[in-house]
């Protein structure tokens, strides 16, 4: 519906999301740590880490969601650039293997979200791997 900040450390979003019946939400992700590493002279590593806050915004039936969920999403990038051709100084296609973690954030004024937290034990929730393929027409 609407992205009233967007900056390399934050981004905000107003959503409607599909099925939800009318109910609104703000999300912002805002950056908490980076790091990159050149490896060599084709690989580049790099991660960062992300918090990710879904609060419910007045109207529609937001009522539905009490609280703010409050995640932590660290993203981990390995990329390697891939020689195009006889010039071995042109690049034909980046490659990137990836993998999020999110990990619960405790929370002092939701009871059920501080168990969660205790109960994850600093280990992530969710954990994906993505093979992301870049490539130069």
């Amino acid at each position: 519906m609407d992205i009233p900040i967007a900056t390399p450390n934050k981004l905000s979003a107003v959503l409607s999301p599909n099925g939800a019946d009318g109910m609104i939400v703000r999300a912002d992700l805002l950056t908490l740590a980076r790091r990159q590493e050149l490896i060599g002279k084709t690989e580049f590593h790099c991660s960062e880490v992300v918090r990710q806050i879904v609060a419910p915004v007045g109207g529609g039936t937001a009522g539905r969601m009490r609280s703010s969920l409050v995640k932590e999403v660290e993203t981990t990038s390995l990329y390697t650039a891939i020689p195009g051709g006889e010039n071995e100084d042109v690049v034909k296609e980046i490659r990137c293997l990836q993998r999020t973690a999110t990990f619960l954030v405790p929370s002092q004024d939701d009871p059920m979200a501080l168990r969660m937290w205790e109960v994850s034990r600093g280990r992530p929730i969710d954990i994906r791997f993505y093979d992301v393929v870049y490539t130069k027409p």
